[in-house]
């Protein structure tokens, strides 16, 4: 009996060609040894673009997409979104109740390329964790925002995950609530935050975290990864479809080729302009400079959370 792999993504019709690469780059790398089940939240996909991701299907690789519009909608209106993330974000923190078969999965953000087999990272003992992720490398390269995740979200900042590449340890997520306690701390306190799936994830996960080696989400820095290169992320604005320079970006267009929106994909390299990129170091200026204004509101996790529990236990 082949071991049954559920692979979770979460997109829109912008991200469309971005997944298609990425889920090229995962069937590249499977083995007939297993059964890759891959499904797609999302709210806003064409059935055209559907149709596209669907035909990568093969005898042990499914493709669906699953539409979670209506577990949104009571909530829709309190998800922020900020900078670089989108509401898609948010999506991962409904799996645990959605997909009540599985225990275990993984989730994947689309701007990933896959350089060995997914079935490798599923394979990591998550019990008594609930999740197993890479620490987020852009903590360590950026004082401010060192600063913002020890003072703002209250965790030490060699703690902080990023939340883009996790093995899921679904049956811990229902028994300690994850969902119910992500909808309700949203709902109650409002915090004041830049990347918010992210950071309720590492503090509700906080303490019952795997680490796993970067060489299973690479951002596109010029350190080398740990252990073997696995899985390149292009976080934040690191997208090759953007920066003909960005750090392993070549791996992106290895696959994009394989892809049906490749010429859109060298469109967009081609005709990204001086301003375009000019906004994109604003946007890193912004996010930056709105660490200072958090800090001075009373509406922060370390503020209102951890004083809390540290106050109720």
């Amino acid at each position: 009996m082949k071991n049954t792999i559920p692979i979770f993504f979460a997109c829109n019709d912008k991200y469309i060609p971005y997944l298609d690469v990425a889920i090229i780059s995962l069937i590249s790398h499977v083995s007939p040894e297993n059964e890759y089940r891959i499904t797609i939240l999302k709210t806003d996909v064409s059935e055209e673009n559907q149709a596209i991701i669907k035909k990568h299907a093969t005898k042990n690789v499914s493709v669906e997409f699953y539409d979670v519009a209506e577990m949104l909608a009571p909530i829709r209106k309190t998800l922020p979104e900020m900078f670089y993330f989108s509401i898609d974000a948010y999506y991962r923190l409904f799996i645990e109740t959605a997909f009540p078969q599985y225990d275990k999965a993984i989730y994947l953000d689309s701007d990933v390329v896959l350089l060995n087999d997914i079935a490798k990272l599923y394979e990591t003992d998550v019990d008594g964790y609930l999740v197993g992720a890479v620490y987020e490398q852009n903590t360590d390269r950026s004082p401010e925002f060192t600063n913002y995740v020890e003072e703002i979200i209250g965790i030490p900042s060699y703690t902080y995950f990023n939340s883009g590449v996790m093995v899921m340890n679904l049956a811990e997520f229902r028994k300690q609530q994850v969902q119910q306690k992500f909808l309700w701390m949203l709902t109650t306190y409002h915090f004041d935050n830049l990347a918010p799936d992210q950071e309720y994830l590492n503090v509700i996960c906080h303490g019952k975290v795997k680490y796993l080696p970067t060489g299973w989400n690479k951002h596109s820095f010029p350190e080398p990864p740990q252990g073997e290169l696995n899985l390149v992320h292009y976080a934040l604005s690191n997208k090759p479809w953007h920066y003909a320079d960005t750090i392993n970006g070549e791996y992106f267009w290895e696959y994009a080729k394989c892809s049906k929106f490749y010429p859109r994909l060298v469109e967009s390299l081609n005709n990204y302009s001086d301003l375009d990129r000019q906004r994109d170091r604003e946007s890193m200026i912004s996010l930056m400079g709105a660490i200072e204004g958090i800090k001075r509101s009373d509406r922060t996790f370390r503020k209102l959370w951890f004083k809390r529990e540290v106050c109720h236990g």
